[in-house]
């Protein structure tokens, strides 16, 4: 058995994910996309570094090859995710793109091309006060407070 865990093939992820349920699944996306994320990040990050720090060319060598092996497991995962999506439509039901709801451009951070209320969620999110509670948990609280009740609330 080899020391290193291989990834498994398109044919026996798309066959394990049949079993998902749909919020599954789209946890799983969101979980390809994040590591894709972190991806893209490392690449540039290597990139920045080959031009600005790198001193010999075998460094720079062996650095661009990271970039290339990065790219290969990016257009592994972007498979993974169109198997994922092709599973949801096989069940009849309709892909949801996850970045389309909250209204954010892929790989663009806020600021860059959007502003902030083109970056807010469809469901509003919950905002902080300040104190550790959201808005919603202090209006159930305010609420509570209204109603009387002697009572200890948690």
């Amino acid at each position: 058995m080899s020391s290193e865990a291989l990834p498994i093939s398109p044919a026996a992820f798309a066959e394990a994910i049949t079993e998902l349920t749909l919020p599954v699944l789209y946890a799983k996306v969101a979980e390809l996309r994040n590591s894709i994320a972190h991806l893209q990040r490392s690449n540039a990050e290597l990139r920045t570094f080959i031009t600005e720090s790198c001193e010999t060319e075998a460094d720079k060598r062996e650095l661009e090859g990271y970039i290339v092996e990065n790219e290969g497991v990016k257009e592994s995962m972007d498979a993974r995710i169109a198997l994922c999506k092709a599973e949801v439509e096989r069940r009849g039901q309709t892909w949801i793109e996850l970045d389309e709801i909250t209204g954010s451009e892929e790989g663009k951070p806020e600021g860059e091309g959007t502003t902030r209320s083109e970056s807010t969620s469809a469901t509003v999110a919950p905002t902080a006060n300040g104190n550790g509670n959201t808005e919603a948990s202090e209006r159930r609280s305010t609420e509570r407070d209204n109603e009387g009740d002697d009572g200890v609330y948690l």
